[in-house]
């Protein structure tokens, strides 16, 4: 109840619907059995959608039923001419859910027209809603499903190219169809003749272990290996494995030269926002060598003597400690052109300097470029202080913003103007001076208008934080004047009260002793 289609891009096996289609799948099962399928083209694919095979001719015109097969070999006519060409439209529809799925295995009625099922079929490439078979406003009648996939062919035909027809540019064909269970026992009437026909030898079941003797029935020792179908009419084009060959050899080395490019881009933007490069786009030196494994009692002079003989301008600078000044063990080179570089490369690898063996290889170090994006930076630090300095000079004068200038010769300009300036504010009839503030005489009335306000805003402030303070000493000087005075009534007060008590008992003691005098 299985089938496995052995294609160009990879194997398919199909779980058929037998108890829900059982005529179709016995048809595309003895179809397989007969070797019909061998070398069938995929002649239409549609994105997103499905594509379409088992059409012997190539361009969806072509097919027929095993029983339509059987009749033109017996009767030697044109399949097309035969009677019995094609089966009924009977079998299971497929479901809502089911159109919108992957794998789905689906007869083909020629043209849409009913009872016109041959040995084409489609097979779904994609799934989801407006996927596959979903919307298109037809019946469709169940063969199977797609139950393995492991190289992904399904999805290998949706990505292929197509031409306007929906053919692809790269031929994908069914090598071999393969049955892995037939539950039909009853072949259709004189199809040996088929098989005759088609060189297909099946085995016999002593060639079998006893357990498989019921696959003699669909097994084959030897089946015919073509590169089309006799029937086919369509151009044949590059097929998917001579493509994929020649794709893999130059594509391969597009996509690693493009990938190590973007590695190196995307990390040197990142050193650049990090602040670790001035610019992404800076590359290291093409005339610099780096050279290691140095022997520490090496110095500068006789590294460049010894480069010297490549080129005389050549200059060798050893990396040292900065606290200790001993030597790293490695240098860096700088030629003055690139050819005296690769010949140094070429000759100094592996030599040996001071009974030691050296490595050369190119330089990858910024740090010369680095050094000067810095000191650049430092400069215009710099710059930016002296206009600050500037800055506060001239305000001191009372000179306008426009005026300002960093260099210091317009400084010493205005200066020996300064000094030049007589008491009435010209130098001579020829020459006369002309103060900045008449200049902007506007401006300077309105900054001295500026200045006599924030004067008397001053005092204002002064006045009323001096008043405020006064009226504040004031005040506590009053309230401690209040609370002394009402802190003397209360005493007094206490020492009257304690008087008239102490007199009080003592007249009530003297009337009590005169009573019991009395008595």
């Amino acid at each position: 109840m299985s089938l496995l289609l052995e294609t160009s891009l990879g194997d398919l096996i199909i779980d058929l619907d037998v108890e829900g289609s059982p005529l179709l799948c016995q048809n595309i099962l003895k179809l397989a059995k007969a070797r019909y399928y061998t070398a069938s083209l995929v002649y239409n694919v549609v994105e997103g959608r499905y594509f379409q095979t088992g059409d012997p001719v190539g361009d969806g015109s072509g097919g027929t039923s095993i029983y339509g097969l059987v009749h033109a070999i017996k009767h030697k006519i044109d399949v097309k001419k035969c009677p019995n060409r094609f089966i009924k439209s009977i079998g299971r529809k497929l479901t809502r859910d089911e159109l919108k799925e992957k794998g789905r295995v689906a007869a083909i009625e020629m043209a849409g027209m009913q009872d016109t099922i041959g040995s084409q079929f489609m097979i779904t490439i994609d799934s989801g809603q407006d996927r596959a078979l979903d919307g298109t406003g037809r019946d469709y009648f169940s063969i199977g499903t797609v139950a393995e996939d492991d190289t992904d062919v399904l999805g290998k035909i949706n990505a292929l190219y197509c031409d306007k027809t929906g053919r692809p540019y790269a031929d994908v064909r069914i090598i071999k169809a393969h049955i892995l269970d037939d539950p039909f026992l009853d072949d259709p009437v004189d199809l040996n003749l088929v098989l005759e026909q088609n060189n297909v030898k099946l085995m016999d079941k002593t060639d079998l272990p006893p357990q498989f003797n019921e696959c003699a029935r669909w097994l084959s020792s030897a089946s015919p290996s073509v590169e089309k179908p006799r029937e086919e009419t369509v151009e044949i084009r590059i097929s998917t494995n001579d493509a994929m060959a020649e794709v893999d050899a130059e594509t391969e080395k597009k996509r690693t030269a493009e990938m190590a490019n973007k590695e190196e881009n995307s990390n040197a933007v990142m050193l650049e926002m990090l602040g670790d490069l001035p610019s992404a786009e800076l590359k290291p030196p093409e005339n610099v060598l780096f050279v290691c494994k140095l022997n520490p009692a090496t110095d500068d002079e006789d590294l460049t003597l010894i480069f010297s003989r490549f080129d005389q301008n050549a200059k060798a600078e050893i990396i040292r400690d900065q606290e200790t000044g001993d030597s790293l063990q490695y240098a860096f080179v700088e030629f003055d052109t690139e050819a005296a570089c690769n010949e140094a490369y070429f000759k100094m690898n592996n030599a040996l300097i001071d009974d030691r063996r050296i490595k050369v290889d190119f330089s990858q170090s910024v740090s010369k470029e680095w050094n000067r994006y810095a000191q650049r930076k430092r400069g215009v630090r710099q710059d930016f202080r002296s206009l600050d300095h500037t800055k506060n000079a001239y305000r001191s004068n009372r000179q306008t913003m426009s005026q300002l200038h960093v260099d210091h010769e317009a400084m010493n300009r205005s200066q020996s103007r300064h000094k030049e300036k007589t008491h009435d504010n010209y130098r001579s009839e020829e020459q006369p001076y002309v103060d900045r503030r008449d200049r902007n005489s506007n401006r300077g009335r309105e900054r001295e208008g500026n200045d006599r306000m924030r004067r008397g805003r001053r005092d204002r402030r002064s006045r009323s934080r001096s008043s405020s303070i006064s009226d504040g000493k004031t005040r506590r000087r009053k309230d401690r004047r209040r609370r002394h005075d009402d802190s003397e009534r209360k005493s007094k007060k206490r020492h009257k009260s304690s008087h008239r008590q102490k007199k009080r008992r003592y007249r009530s003691r003297s009337r009590s002793r005169s009573r019991s005098k009395s008595f």
